[in-house]
């Protein structure tokens, strides 16, 4: 047990010295986002639920808006906000039935800033609103959940202000209704088009 625990505090020593080491080798000047950002986000949704690929085509659209600040040296908080719709057929009666959801994302992540290639992991909370309508009924609701992302920051020049961020992320969001329990999260991935600042 000693072992172990000795094993881990060296792990998050060597975590804490490099973390300390980039903030010191990189100045403020070569980060890829000194104060902030705004990101126009396009990507490809797969939610994790056999039900809902029943009904509805896989993949599809996800679309929105990120903005991020850096909290301290390349530690940024960002908020994503993104729309994703589906349209399909219920499963017996072949009509049709609309999906739509707006996911919330709230995370941190941290950016190793490289040049070109700025790597960054984090994670975060989620708050999903869907909406759905069939002859069936219609549902409006919220479901609560967890991510992780990881991705990099493409940076071709150091004066211009524009980056490409490519992107992966797996969302852990269940929702319940009348004792049903539906897995809105999934894997998205896809880039977007950053202005910093």
């Amino acid at each position: 047990m000693l072992v172990k625990q000795h094993f881990h505090r060296n792990w998050i020593f060597l975590l804490y010295s490099f973390l300390l080491l980039n903030v010191l080798a990189y100045p403020a000047a070569d980060r890829p986002i000194r104060q902030g950002s705004l990101e126009v986000l396009f990507g490809s949704y797969d939610m994790n639920e056999p039900r809902f690929e029943a009904v509805y085509p896989t993949g599809g659209l996800m679309s929105g808006l990120a903005l991020s600040s850096a909290i301290v040296s390349d530690v940024n908080f960002y908020l994503e906000v993104k729309y994703y719709s589906r349209q399909g057929e219920l499963s017996f009666s072949k009509e049709k039935t609309d999906f739509y959801m707006v996911p919330i994302s709230l995370g941190l992540r941290y950016i190793f800033p490289l040049g070109l290639f700025n790597p960054y992991v984090g994670g975060g909370l989620d708050f999903y609103f869907y909406y759905e309508d069939n002859p069936i009924g219609t549902t409006l609701n919220y479901a609560n959940g967890y991510h992780v992302t990881g991705g990099t920051y493409l940076r071709f020049n150091k004066t211009v202000p524009l980056m490409l961020n490519l992107k992966v992320k797996y969302t852990w969001a269940r929702a319940e209704l009348e004792g049903i329990r539906v897995q809105l999260g999934g894997l998205e991935y896809g880039a977007g088009l950053v202005f910093a600042f």
